[in-house]
């Protein structure tokens, strides 16, 4: 069977209205009005952004994107306020280490009052032994303990 001779001569003459017609309408569209009429909001509030995320190379998009302003309007109080910090601390050696600095900085300080404190014991003796012995002979004080100084070997 053959195809219709009048439908084939029909599709060609609109193929050939069309390569004629559609260039002349298109050259006669005024882009600028057309865009002018499109409501960007709605546009945007159909546009799922995370597929876009999901398909577009990250790259090329904070080539063309001020990603400055974007951080700018990011209220980072709230993300702030969003973390956990005692699961933060729980999940991290964090704990650890303010216990560990904590401990360090209380030993350094009680060495620094038991340093004064003997200074300051060192001073009241001598002190006492000039008002106690005063013109009397000096009285000869133990280097120590008893039992934590060895006893001196005599030469």
């Amino acid at each position: 069977m053959t195809p219709n001779p009048i439908g084939l001569k029909v599709e060609q003459l609109a193929q050939a209205l069309a390569e004629r017609i559609v260039p002349l309408i298109v050259d006669a569209i005024d882009i600028d009005a057309l865009l002018d009429k499109v409501d960007v909001e709605k546009i945007i509030e159909r546009v799922d952004v995370d597929k876009i995320v999901e398909r577009v190379d990250v790259e090329k998009i904070i080539d063309r994107v001020d990603v400055q302003k974007i951080i700018d309007r990011v209220d980072i109080n709230a993300i702030v306020d969003k973390v956990d910090i005692d699961s933060l601390v729980e999940h991290t050696e964090l704990g650890s280490i303010i216990a560990r600095s904590t401990t360090g900085v209380l030993t350094e300080v009680l060495d620094v009052v038991r340093a004064q404190g003997v200074g300051l014991d060192d001073f009241v003796l001598r002190w006492g032994n000039r008002l106690i012995l005063r013109g009397r002979r000096t009285a000869t004080w133990p280097d120590g303990p008893p039992l934590l100084v060895e006893p001196k070997v005599a030469s």
